[in-house]
């Protein structure tokens, strides 16, 4: 099986936002890659604990199988002999709400939606076993990387390999949670 290109992924996203009246709500809907798709789930599934145990923790082997489970059962793949953690269902639909309030898709949506037009021609290009190994890391292909987009940031040249980052996690409601990422110096003792 060839192996699923960025610029595959980034065609079908431009061909979702062209088409965006016929396919969602919003233009200013927003589409997660497998990252967000992957926090999203982390803090769904730490909801989900929350609820059942009162702690807002879930372990990243937990999410890691939770993960590969929810990607074959998403893209409607064969999900025999695959292990599945307890209250997968409640954690699926804290995942689809989480979205849904954020006005967010996840790729897994798009290809989806993508597959209702008959204009979308990538998708054609594009199966379902792909794209949950681009998803999880599996495939990954570039094929001409003057293309991509390399974000900057604005950590100076001198601090970037020295650079720690600790996370403030602050409660603002029962639900709700923020997180601030600040350098280790910004924090006082």
């Amino acid at each position: 099986m060839a192996a699923l290109n960025q610029k595959s992924i980034l065609d079908m996203i431009k061909e979702f936002r062209r088409n965006w009246h016929t396919l969602c709500n919003s233009e200013r809907t927003t589409v997660c890659g497998a990252d967000s798709m992957l926090l999203a789930l982390q803090l769904s599934m730490a909801e989900n604990n929350k609820q059942h145990s009162g702690e807002f923790t879930v372990s990243l082997s937990d999410v890691l199988l939770t993960w590969k489970y929810f990607l074959h059962e998403k893209l409607n793949l064969s999900v025999e002999n695959m292990e599945v953690i307890d209250h997968y269902e409640d954690i699926k639909k804290t995942y689809d709400d989480f979205l849904k309030k954020s006005n967010m898709l996840d790729l897994i949506d798009v290809y989806k939606k993508c597959i209702l037009i008959s204009s979308c021609e990538y998708n054609a290009n594009i199966s379902p076993s792909q794209l949950r190994d681009f998803l999880s890391g599996r495939q990954y292909e570039v094929a001409d990387e003057t293309d991509l987009y390399v974000p900057t940031s604005p950590v100076s040249k001198h601090n970037q390999d020295n650079e720690k980052v600790l996370i403030n996690c602050a409660v603002i409601s029962k639900k709700n949670y923020l997180l601030i990422f600040k350098s280790a110096g910004e924090f006082e003792e």
